[in-house]
């Protein structure tokens, strides 16, 4: 081949190449042009289509293990079980004594004076009786018989501490011995109430008496209730027999004109009456 046909051949060899490599470019501009109309487009279907309260979780959520949770809580309460058996008892507080001071009465027909002078007798108190104390000295002791009265005695007559004391059972027990044919139902039920709950049941007694401290309401039916500012102190039985009493023991007090148990909360209490026995129940509220 000459010369010149050499030159012609490599001139068209060039002028192919060129041309390839311009068709190479438009492909691949053509595919990024197309690509990338394939993603914008594909991304504003999203937008348009997704609405995010349809959207769904595809991740599980743990299954709860229904019998370890009731395993747990039975744990759980044994534990706190035990806990609570463990516990020390609480002792049941006994309240508090309605007098904080108190003075019971010593001997049968004590004279409370109404000054430390001993001026004049005011009351006779009975055995038994329990008060409040306002003071003590030189040998007197001022007391509260009641909401309006007020009185001295000597310190001879009375005792400061509270007396030994049987079960109150106790003494109910032989008063339902003693007392046949018990007009009233649970008597002690009454004591310390007002007068009105026992009227409000057993009706208004009508006969009265007073002195300087007690009402005095007597029954048909052979009892009588002392009242003292409108509550019910006492409940006396009349003509009764006091052999039944010597069960209880021996009493605080015994003399020739009265004997003296003391329970815990209650006292009863033996006088001699027209030569039969008046037995008294009453509240102490000094214990």
């Amino acid at each position: 081949m000459s010369q010149q046909e050499q030159e012609h051949d490599q001139a068209r060899q060039s002028r192919h190449m060129r041309r390839k490599q311009k068709r190479n470019r438009r492909g691949i501009a053509f595919g990024g042009l197309l690509a990338t109309a394939l993603i914008v487009g594909g991304w504003g279907y999203m937008v348009a289509h997704n609405d995010p309260s349809q959207a769904t979780s595809t991740v599980e959520t743990p299954k709860t293990d229904a019998s370890a949770e009731e395993t747990s809580k039975d744990k759980e309460k044994d534990s706190a079980d035990q806990e609570k058996k463990k516990e020390p008892k609480k002792s049941k507080k006994e309240a508090a004594p309605e007098i904080s001071s108190a003075a019971w009465i010593k001997r049968p027909f004590a004279d409370v004076y109404q000054d430390a002078n001993r001026t004049s007798v005011i009351y006779k108190a009975d055995l038994g009786d329990v008060y409040e104390v306002l003071d003590a000295k030189d040998g007197m002791v001022h007391l509260k018989l009641s909401d309006a009265v007020e009185g001295y005695i000597p310190e001879t007559d009375v005792q400061m501490e509270a007396p030994s004391s049987l079960k109150d059972e106790k003494l109910l027990s032989t008063l339902g011995q003693v007392v046949a044919n018990q007009p009233i139902d649970k008597p002690e039920q009454y004591l310390g109430k007002p007068l009105e709950t026992f009227e409000a049941k057993y009706g208004k007694l009508g006969n009265t008496q007073k002195d300087a401290v007690n009402t005095y309401h007597f029954s048909n039916a052979g009892y009588l209730l002392v009242v003292s500012d409108g509550v019910v102190e006492a409940i006396d039985w009349m003509n009764v027999s006091a052999s039944g009493l010597t069960a209880l023991g021996d009493p605080v007090v015994k003399t020739d004109y009265g004997t003296w148990y003391e329970g815990e909360k209650l006292q009863l209490k033996a006088f001699p009456d027209n030569g039969s026995t008046r037995l008294r129940l009453a509240r102490d509220p000094g214990k």
